[in-house]
C-alpha cells in the first residue's frame, strides 16, 4: 500500500451558495474537482504549525495596554477641559 493512496473519507456540509461558488471556482485555484480545495487546506493546516497562542495573548495584552493608556490620556484631558471652562 502506497503513501499516496486515499482510503478515508470526511463529510463536508456546504450550502448550496456555498457549493455553486466552490463549483464555479475550483478550476481558478488548479483544482481537478470540488474535493481538492477541501483536501489542499487540510494539507495545509497538516504542514503549517498553527500561530502560537502565546503570541496572540501577548498581542492581547498589549492593546489591552495601549487602550489603558489611550483611556487615561482621554480622562486627563477631560478633566483638564472641566477646570478651564
Amino acid at each position: 500500500m502506497t503513501q499516496n493512496r486515499k482510503n478515508r473519507m470526511i463529510s463536508l456540509r456546504l450550502s448550496e451558495e456555498e457549493y455553486a461558488v466552490l463549483h464555479a471556482q475550483y478550476p481558478n485555484h488548479g483544482a481537478r474537482n470540488v474535493s481538492d480545495p477541501a483536501r489542499l487546506a487540510l494539507q495545509r493546516v497538516i504542514a503549517e504549525p498553527p500561530a502560537s497562542q502565546a503570541g496572540v495573548v501577548a498581542k492581547v495584552y498589549e492593546l489591552d495596554h495601549r487602550m489603558n493608556v489611550v483611556e487615561a490620556e482621554l480622562a486627563r484631558l477631560l478633566e483638564r477641559e472641566k477646570v478651564m471652562a
